[in-house]
């Protein structure tokens, strides 16, 4: 990992940035003291987080009541007065 002060960024922001995504993980000091990082953007994932979460309970049920069509303010009528 290499560090570097705010200064030399300033001076060569454009290769140091090139750097950062190609190779490594950039350290930014100011006065000697760790400040900031500069890392590398992982590609993105084509798998999409939200599309395997569990979901509480009444938002299960709103979610797969929406799937046969129906209208989500009569459906959350009905959960209100279920309760």
């Amino acid at each position: 990992m290499k560090s570097i002060s705010i200064r030399e960024l300033h001076e060569h922001t454009e290769d140091w940035v090139r750097r950062a995504t190609e190779e490594e993980t950039i350290i930014l000091k100011d006065n000697g003291r760790p400040v900031a990082r500069i890392v590398p953007i992982l590609a993105p994932s084509a798998e999409n987080p939200f599309r395997n979460r569990k979901l509480l309970p009444g938002f299960a049920e709103l979610q797969s009541s929406l799937r046969g069509g129906t209208d989500s303010t009569e459906i959350v009528s009905e959960m209100r007065d279920g309760r």
